[in-house]
């Protein structure tokens, strides 16, 4: 996550889809244009959003959440790759694969 630093925060990502990931002591989550924090500080990685869905690491899995920090592809990844023309790269155990906005496997 590329960023700067802000007094309030320890670090804040770029800006997508109107949201930024954020870190504050050690856990990531996303705040708005104006600063509001839309999805709390309860993860240990962020990506930027992307096609409406954010990859977020929890208890060291990856999956992904929409705008209002609803889970709708598990966390149960080893790595994500954000969403790119409706399909995002993961990785669980040693196997690589491709998925779409649902989570169904594409290969």
């Amino acid at each position: 996550m590329r960023g700067y630093r802000m007094q309030k925060y320890d670090l804040i990502g770029d800006f997508s889809e109107g949201l930024a990931p954020v870190i504050l002591n050690g856990k990531c989550g996303y705040i708005d244009k104006t600063g509001n924090i839309v999805i709390p500080f309860k993860y240990q990685w962020t990506r930027s959003f992307s096609e409406g869905l954010g990859a977020v690491k929890l208890d060291n899995q990856w999956g992904f959440i929409d705008k209002t920090g609803k889970e709708v592809i598990m966390c149960e990844y080893n790595w994500a790759d954000d969403f790119s023309d409706g399909m995002a790269r993961v990785k669980i155990s040693h196997r690589r694969m491709v998925i779409d906005k649902t989570g169904k496997p594409l290969n």
